[in-house]
């Protein structure tokens, strides 16, 4: 086939790549009329994909396809589906029956490649490509499940400090009472005691002043004579 694309180069209709290019040096081979295309066999499962982040970890964005391919355990052929799709880019002023007999005469014209290795390589690749939409499906259950399960913890973590809080609080406002009410006993208590002194030292005072007028009444009458004398 690399008879058949160096071909296809020179009339502008395909780009080879530097390594094509290299070989550009093998025989080239006239494309057939017609042949026709032998029905590949159904290609196998790719295994699970490995390697890759457990689920419910960060999601990596515009991640290349070939991590991807080699996550899932896929060798490269010799000719790989992404050669053909560059193939067929440059038959795309054909139109597609023309372009498809193209392709299936230079499949017949090399015997170093086959369509059904780049159809069972392509098929390979989709399965391994879904199979990695539905690791990022998973990967988004598993964060929405754990996002889930961490809010009901928050949201029950707040009802819990909340009915603390609010547990703490009524026994607050109850000291808060109690400490009132002491207080108030207290206040009142030597209030009282204020008063019951207050009486006392006017009573005791009365007392003294009755007996300070009694006692008067001798130096009031006597000290003059006697300072007479």
């Amino acid at each position: 086939m690399k008879g058949i694309l160096n071909l296809l180069a020179k009339a502008n209709l395909v780009e080879l790549s530097d390594e094509e290019r290299a070989e550009a040096g093998m025989e080239n081979v006239e494309m057939p009329p017609t042949e026709q295309q032998a029905v590949p066999p159904a290609p196998p499962e790719p295994p699970p994909l490995q390697d890759l982040p457990a689920s419910g970890s960060e999601v990596t964005e515009n991640r290349p396809v070939e991590d991807i391919y080699a996550a899932a355990g896929l060798a490269q052929p010799p000719f790989p589906a992404e050669k053909l799709l560059r193939l067929l880019d440059g038959l795309r002023t054909m139109d597609a029956a023309t372009r498809k007999t193209a392709v299936l005469a230079m499949d017949a014209a090399d015997d170093n490649w086959v369509i059904s290795d780049c159809i069972d390589d392509a098929e390979r690749k989709i399965a391994a490509l879904n199979a990695y939409k539905r690791y990022l499906a998973s990967q988004l259950l598993g964060t929405e499940r754990q996002s889930v399960e961490r809010i009901a913890e928050i949201k029950s973590g707040l009802e819990n400090t909340s009915t603390e809080i609010r547990s703490q609080m009524s026994n607050l406002e109850q000291l808060l009472e109690r400490e009132i009410t002491k207080s108030a006993q207290e206040t009142t208590g030597i209030e009282s005691g204020i008063r019951a002194v207050r009486e006392t030292v006017s009573r005791e005072s009365r007392r003294i002043d009755a007996e300070i007028e009694r006692l008067s009444e001798i130096p009031a009458q006597f000290k003059s004579d006697n300072t007479q004398r």
